[in-house]
């Protein structure tokens, strides 16, 4: 594929304002044991710090898509990145519990624009062809993005954990002027440019064919991701006798499918699956069921070799869906409204992100590995069924 050098800065652009939300709460979360210390936080407050952060950005999604289609892309990513370096800079400079709340909810308010605005340039900027490839390669920016927070934080070991959390404001402040600078001024005006925030948008929204059951899919989907991150070692460490290395082998293996799927699976919506995402999605719906079930047996034989290969084909699929969720909703939303369609998107699919993991908590006290296991395959057939519409999504 053939980028002409702007489109390629567009791109590098669209991928540095994905990166930046995971740069902003890891480059946080991960100085959890320097804020327990110098600020006396419980490991209750420090995950506190992610429900705030998680809370707004599920709140912001679906009007903050609807800005997005209002005032377009550029002045969308260009805000976030700026709301999101005020929100940093109110943690790094916060001296009390409540201050480090608001400034994590202030950055996740930020956040819940990047994925509409930059769904929204990739179908403007870019052609059809290459939308899941591209869509799934702008998502490989999230565990970047946490890779280099997670870096930064560790400099609070030396320096105090301020300092990463204002360097993390600065590079947001930053982006957002490259933004302001850099990305197209022109995108052409819609109807939803000239009627406001008006009603208008979410009815046609709402309307749309199979959109809300490819929503309900994607919040089952993602989660699952987040069911993932929070279990999968307790159920690993409870199904077999696996030493900590080979658990935190696995947990590894997870983050590493994850950034390989989000890539392949695009590759594949684009170059094997007609450009169909629904069909893509069923794909790793599958893949996430078979993943499932090798937890099964590997509690069940006590096979300690099939853990590895579990969590990296979890990680592959169930933790690698969220860009074909958004690539599938760009093929079924009206075009005027895509920001808003991407925000009702990112609402249901974070949702799913806040109720599975206390649903897969309660089924695991109660049921152990089995029922964990047993109650992922079902939600991932059940994700399988959701998404087999009537015809192909071109």
């Amino acid at each position: 594929m053939k980028i002409p050098t702007q489109q390629k800065l567009h791109f590098s652009l669209i991928f540095a304002a994905q990166a930046l939300g995971a740069l902003c709460v890891l480059g946080v979360l991960a100085s959890g044991p320097q804020l327990m210390s110098e600020l006396g936080l419980s490991a209750l407050q420090v995950g506190g710090l992610a429900s705030a952060y998680s809370a707004t950005l599920a709140a912001a999604s679906f009007p903050a898509g609807m800005l997005t289609d209002k005032i377009g892309t550029r002045h969308a990513l260009t805000l976030s990145a700026w709301g999101m370096a005020l929100g940093m800079l109110g943690v790094g400079l916060g001296q009390s519990y409540l201050q480090l709340c608001i400034g994590m909810a202030i950055c996740g308010a930020g956040y819940g624009m990047i994925n509409p605005a930059a769904g929204r340039a990739i179908s403007l900027w870019f052609s059809p062809d290459w939308r899941g490839t591209l869509i799934g390669l702008k998502q490989t920016g999230v565990p970047v993005g946490g890779a280099i927070g997670t870096g930064l934080a560790g400099l609070g070991i030396v320096y105090g954990w301020q300092l990463g959390v204002i360097l993390i404001a600065i590079f947001a402040a930053c982006l957002g002027s490259l933004f302001w600078l850099f990305l197209p001024k022109n995108e052409g005006r819609s109807p939803a440019l000239s009627q406001g925030l008006s009603s208008q948008p979410i009815r046609n929204v709402l309307k749309t064919p199979h959109l809300s059951r490819a929503n309900l899919a994607s919040g089952l989907t993602n989660g699952g991701q987040f069911t993932l991150w929070a279990f999968l070692a307790e159920v690993l460490r409870q199904s077999a006798t696996l030493s900590a290395s080979l658990i935190t082998l696995c947990m590894g293996l997870l983050q590493l499918g994850t950034l390989i799927g989000r890539l392949f699976w695009g590759v594949m919506n684009d170059h094997m699956f007609g450009k169909n995402p629904a069909k893509t999605l069923q794909w790793i719906c599958a893949v996430a069921f078979f993943g499932a079930l090798l937890l099964i047996l590997q509690a069940e034989l006590q096979l300690w070799a099939l853990a590895p290969i579990a969590a990296l084909l979890l990680g592959f699929s169930t933790c690698s869906a969220t860009g074909l969720h958004i690539t599938l909703t760009l093929a079924l939303a009206p075009p005027s409204y895509t920001g808003t369609a991407i925000g009702y998107t990112m609402l249901v699919t974070n949702l799913g992100g806040v109720i599975a993991p206390l649903v897969f908590g309660l089924v695991f006290d109660l049921a152990g590995t089995w029922g964990f296991a047993l109650l992922m395959a079902s939600m991932m057939l059940f994700a399988i069924g959701l998404l087999r519409f009537g015809h192909a999504v071109n």
